[in-house]
């Protein structure tokens, strides 16, 4: 019997994403610590520089119809809300707090 390691699922996940246009970066060339940081803190999750941006791009054919001003609170809102899942959701799934139930098929169905 094979067995499927954490270290597999995770370079098979990461290369899926790669193939969807993602970009992988490296935890520590991104730490707090590291020559090129994107976040202040370990804890801090989301890197909200990079969540700007690709928000950003998302709603810029949206600008076209929208003003300027109403776009901006757009993304400002979005990241909020952003933030407010990473602060509530995130370490309620981390902690094992918020549990998720597998319901098994029938055979046959």
């Amino acid at each position: 019997m094979t067995r499927i390691t954490e270290s597999a699922i995770e370079e098979f996940a990461i290369e899926l994403l790669e193939k969807s246009g993602y970009q992988y970066v490296y935890a520590p060339n991104i730490a707090p610590d590291s020559d090129t940081p994107e976040r202040a803190r370990f804890e801090d999750v989301l890197l909200l520089e990079r969540l700007r941006k690709a928000v950003g791009r998302i709603t810029q054919n949206k600008a076209k119809t929208i003003d300027t001003k109403d776009d901006q609170g757009l993304n400002n809102n979005q990241i909020r809300t952003l933030e407010k899942l990473r602060d509530t959701l995130l370490p309620k799934l981390m902690s094992g707090e918020v549990r998720v139930k597998l319901e098994q098929q029938e055979a046959g169905t």
